[in-house]
């Protein structure tokens, strides 16, 4: 949520930026268009001001059309051309003055809005015309450099400017795919989560369910009724592991070694080191694994004898779950459906370990997790 909130941000920022540049540049055209009609030859309506009102206006809707970008996009270059030849024309009229920000400002958005290469081609040669325009009027030498320079140190502005924008861009959206993952991950975890819960919950409690059925066909009511009293249990477990799995969702701490007492309840509970709060996402994980690798005992082996070890090091987590001894036939029907696979996943998701395997005459189950 915070990485989307910045690119928002930043696309806002960019927003008013583009609207600032676009009224300071129509704010530039009005101040120069003032000026113009403040110098002689003004323009009017007859001989050389009805010719220099024609290029100013020409010039003007160039220039408008530059800034706020109207119409096809493949016309740009006619406009910003018309803009540099209008500000040759000008000063041919005017012998100098300020026509050369027309020619300015072409420059400008060609930087912006054009490739490199249209760009420069067109710069160096509205250069060169602008140069020919004031030797051809007698202009000294300075006013040459400082205007045909001028349009060569925009191009170059304006090229840094532009590269610095792009990489802006590609900062912008990298953050964007970055919050996109982020809230893809997000998704999963919470299907993870709720899957879990659910897969173990429902998958125990349709075995019950089933076994209850079966007594009841063979007229056994009385053990039935202890199985769907059984099957009452499990589903209130269910709706308490939901709550658990919610909450830690929110990104509560999780009591894992409370937790791992009560799901041990029948078994043998070891806890060594000293206790600490975990973050969320690791304490679910250590107790999916203790859940999922007892139901595997139950499934796998049921009846042998089972220990459960948490122990707290300086710089991990480790959790311990082994099974060692005779045990019975295995049973069918009592499987979470995320197994030690799904478990593996999400350990190295929390930035942890799992492995699982023959451990002397029994299974054993270790995760270890920093913290």
């Amino acid at each position: 949520m915070a990485q989307t909130g910045a690119v928002l941000e930043q696309l806002i920022t960019e927003r008013r930026v583009a609207r600032y540049r676009q009224l300071r540049s129509l704010v530039i055209l009005i101040v120069i268009t003032i000026a113009m009609f403040q110098d002689e030859p003004r323009p009017g309506l007859t001989g050389r001001g009805a010719a220099l009102l024609a290029a100013m206006t020409v010039a003007s809707v160039a220039w408008v059309m530059m800034t706020l970008r109207i119409g096809d996009p493949r016309r740009y270059p006619y406009a910003i051309g018309t803009c540099m030849a209008m500000s040759v024309v000008i000063t041919l009229l005017r012998h100098g003055s300020f026509a050369g920000v027309y020619a300015l400002a072409a420059v400008t958005v060609a930087t912006a809005c054009l490739s490199f290469a249209v760009a420069a081609v067109m710069t160096g040669t509205g250069a060169l015309l602008l140069a020919g325009a004031y030797a051809a009027i007698g202009a000294p030498l300075e006013a040459i450099v400082i205007w045909s320079g001028a349009m060569v140190v925009l191009l170059l502005l304006g090229t840094v400017r532009r590269e610095r924008e792009g990489r802006a861009e590609q900062d912008r959206l990298l953050a964007g795919e970055q919050a996109r993952t982020a809230a893809l991950a997000e998704r999963a975890r919470l299907a993870r989560e709720i899957h879990d819960v659910l897969a173990h919950s429902l998958s125990a409690l349709s075995l019950q369910l089933e076994t209850a059925a079966a007594l009841l066909e063979r007229d056994r009511a009385a053990e039935a009724a202890t199985i769907v009293d059984r099957a009452g249990r499990l589903a209130r477990d269910g709706l308490t592991e939901t709550r658990r799995a919610v909450s830690a969702l929110r990104g509560d701490p999780v009591p894992l070694p409370e937790l791992l007492r009560e799901l041990t309840a029948e078994h043998e509970f070891a806890l060594v080191g000293g206790v600490r709060e975990l973050s969320a996402e690791i304490g679910l994980a250590l107790y999916r694994s203790a859940q999922e690798a007892l139901t595997n005992v139950r499934k796998h082996a049921p009846g042998s004898r089972i220990t459960v070890r948490l122990e707290y090091t300086r710089d991990e987590i480790r959790l311990t779950v082994r099974n060692t001894g005779p045990s019975g036939p295995p049973t069918t029907g009592l499987s979470s459906g995320y197994g030690l696979q799904g478990l593996r996943e999400r350990a190295e998701l929390a930035g942890g370990t799992f492995e699982a395997g023959p451990c002397e005459d029994g299974w054993q189950v270790d995760v270890r997790m920093p913290g």
